[in-house]
């Protein structure tokens, strides 16, 4: 079952006597979809950013491939000038390659630079989730905690 920040703000509670106090409860269901709310609104944020990131990488893919129809393409041709000048079609197979590796590699440092990102995003993330999770323990440890104070009265 996903829950959502409404859900969590929705969320009624059986009231029997000596029972947690619905104020505290309620303050304390605010915080926790409050806090809930921020890492789900994150969390779609990366989510987006992650598509985004997969599309343009995708996109840099299909460049490659073709880059590199282009490069085969090129020596065929390149065979079939040589027959007709071939000093001329030498120097055209060597410019053709040298900008074929300067796009490749400018692709590989783009396609180096994502992953950092998308690492980045994915560490961030993860503390995102820590702290909540040590927050809303300690937040539940202080509710008990007060709730035991109150029974030992």
């Amino acid at each position: 079952m996903q829950m959502t920040p409404m859900d969590m703000r929705g969320k009624t509670f059986v009231r029997r006597i000596r029972g947690y106090e619905p104020a505290e409860v309620d303050r304390f269901l605010q915080e926790a979809a409050e806090g809930f709310e921020a890492v789900y609104r994150e969390n779609f944020e990366l989510k987006e950013t992650v598509e985004r990131l997969e599309t343009e990488l995708a996109n840099y893919k299909t460049l490659e491939e073709l880059l590199r129809q282009s490069l085969v393409l090129a020596q065929k041709t390149a065979a079939e000038v040589k027959e007709a000048a071939g000093r001329e079609a030498e120097l055209i197979i060597r410019e053709a390659e040298a900008e074929s590796k300067r796009r490749l590699s400018q692709m590989e440092e783009k396609w180096t630079e994502i992953q950092a990102e998308i690492q980045g995003l994915l560490r961030r993330r993860e503390l995102v989730r820590t702290q909540l999770k040590s927050f809303l323990e300690a937040q539940l440890a202080f509710a008990l905690s007060s709730e035991e104070d109150k029974v030992s009265s």
